[in-house]
């Protein structure tokens, strides 16, 4: 079960996957998370983001992030989940029934893991971005929802219709 989740399409060959994982993996590694990255079949990679000792997770402050970057295509297909089944959910529930104060630490808790998966895409997007552009100046964006090149002045996507 996951309390957070975030699913986009990155317009961006999947040759550069294992530089984002690696530009995840730095990002949060820096700020003392334990990054783990797993590389699967098919060119994908699993990574799993993880703070704090089991004091913070009886108290439901120990953070966890799974992120998966998946090939689709000619894009890349950007997952990210926070989980809480067995690592918020219990402790929350304990501590529901013993002190009610300790539950303001586990809603601060799910607050502080809903800005990790934002901090996850935008580290991605930021190899991305430093890749030399190949776009031609018709197509200056992409749609965030299929990833396909979108017009410049468009305000929709003219092949799912999603809002650019």
């Amino acid at each position: 079960m996951a309390t957070f989740s975030k699913n986009q399409i990155i317009p961006a060959s999947p040759m550069l996957i294992p530089d984002m994982a690696d530009a995840i993996r730095m990002e949060f590694q820096r700020d003392g998370y334990e990054v783990n990255v797993e590389r699967l079949y098919g060119g994908g990679q699993d990574i799993s983001i993880t703070k704090g000792g089991i004091f913070k997770a009886v108290l439901g402050l120990k953070t966890a992030l799974k992120v998966s970057l998946q090939p689709r295509g000619n894009s890349v297909l950007f997952e990210a989940n926070v989980g809480i089944f067995g690592q918020q959910v219990i402790p929350t529930m304990i501590m529901l029934f013993v002190t009610w104060p300790v539950l303001i630490t586990q809603i601060w808790g799910l607050v502080q893991q809903s800005k990790m998966d934002d901090r996850a895409l935008n580290a991605a997007l930021s190899v991305v971005n430093s890749q030399p552009s190949t776009a031609s100046s018709s197509a200056s964006a992409f749609c965030p929802n299929c990833g396909k090149p979108v017009p410049a002045e468009a305000h929709f996507c003219p092949h799912c219709g999603s809002k650019v």
